[in-house]
């Protein structure tokens, strides 16, 4: 019943947007939401139907009466917490609701510390906007949904945008011990909280994974359009490394004949690292790049002395990745051969019969 009354209320809502304006109708409901939200804002994976079409009807609701929900802090940090939920559809919905208030948010205002928004009254959560807006980043490729990032990459260009504006907001209030005089602050990743979300979106993109690594690349040249070039020169470095790191990893495939050549999956990367040069200017572009390969080739260099070490002091272990290494070039030829035959229109023949 409260699953199909969920569904009743967004469809409603949507049909019937001046009754629901009249009198203490659309207070009444935006609290029966708010309690089914606050309560059901864990990550219990057998109530998401119903948490879903609560945040739908919310969502709705937030948008033919502005400002029903007003600054309930419970509710907005329910939502926060919602955008890590394990079911794809909530942490859209939480998230494209989030980025309904970051868009609205009156950055003069907020400047001067009279913005009504809850993220400058309740200090931290703006890192746990961003935290979670990078969790949606960080799926596998099986798990990735367009839509899904996109909002995400909508709410990491808002919160670099106020983070620089505001730092103090990502940090919680600081709370000392009167006997050592400690400050106790878990949430202070860092001084500057755009560094720690950089550092975070360069991490993210480093392992492999197509779909993972072009969403970073994405949102790095969002970052380029809507930010000020000055607020981008300190991370060019964090922002060059895994777009080489791609390119590099392309140049290699294709040296082995696993990717051929001007595929058009490599254009992204290339075309990222003409917006950064052209955002950052070619002078600050061109040192980030030679210290990004400085130091990529120092960790190869160290990789190869780890590996000759390995072979003195660890005869077996160096055996075993032998091992491990004509296995996996045994496994990239088969598929190199299968590829072929699968071009040509040859399949094996089965023999079980």
């Amino acid at each position: 019943m409260q699953l199909a009354s969920a569904q009743l209320f967004g469809i409603f809502v949507e049909a019937r947007p001046d009754y629901v304006k009249r009198g203490r109708n659309s207070n009444d409901l935006a609290e029966l939401i708010m309690q089914v939200i606050s309560q059901h804002s864990s990550t219990d994976d057998n109530e998401w139907e119903l948490v879903y079409h609560y945040l739908v009807c919310m969502e709705k609701l937030n948008k033919y009466v502005p400002g029903a929900f007003g600054s309930n802090l419970d509710v907005w940090g329910s939502l926060v917490s919602l955008m890590a939920y394990p079911h794809p559809w909530i942490m859209q919905v939480s998230a494209r609701i989030v980025n309904g208030h970051l868009s609205a948010i009156d950055y003069k205002e907020l400047a001067r510390n009279g913005s009504d928004s809850f993220i400058a009254k309740v200090p931290g959560s703006l890192y746990d906007i961003a935290r979670n807006s990078c969790r949606q980043l960080d799926v596998e490729d099986r798990l990735h949904v367009d839509a899904t990032c996109t909002i995400a990459i909508k709410n990491i260009t808002s919160v670099f945008k106020i983070m620089k504006l505001r730092p103090d907001l990502c940090y919680e209030p600081e709370v000392t011990n009167e006997d050592e005089n400690e400050e106790l602050n878990p949430k202070e990743k860092s001084k500057d909280p755009c560094l720690w979300l950089m550092a975070r979106l360069s991490n993210i993109a480093k392992p492999r994974g197509k779909l993972r690594r072009e969403s970073v690349f994405k949102c790095f040249a969002a970052l380029c359009t809507s930010c000020s070039p000055d607020h981008l020169v300190r991370y060019l470095q964090l922002m060059i490394d895994p777009i080489d790191r791609e390119i590099r990893d392309a140049a290699s495939k294709m040296r082995r004949g696993d990717l051929q050549d001007n595929d058009p999956r490599d254009a992204l990367p290339k075309e990222v690292l003409q917006i950064l040069e052209d955002t950052c200017g070619t002078d600050n572009y061109i040192k980030a790049y030679a210290e990004v390969n400085r130091n990529a080739r120092q960790k190869r260099e160290k990789r190869k002395q780890d590996i000759a070490s390995e072979a003195i002091h660890d005869p077996v272990a160096a055996a075993q990745r032998k091992v491990r290494r004509g296995r996996r070039e045994q496994e990239r030829k088969k598929r190199r051969i299968d590829e072929n035959r699968s071009s040509r229109g040859v399949f094996k023949k089965n023999r079980n019969y």
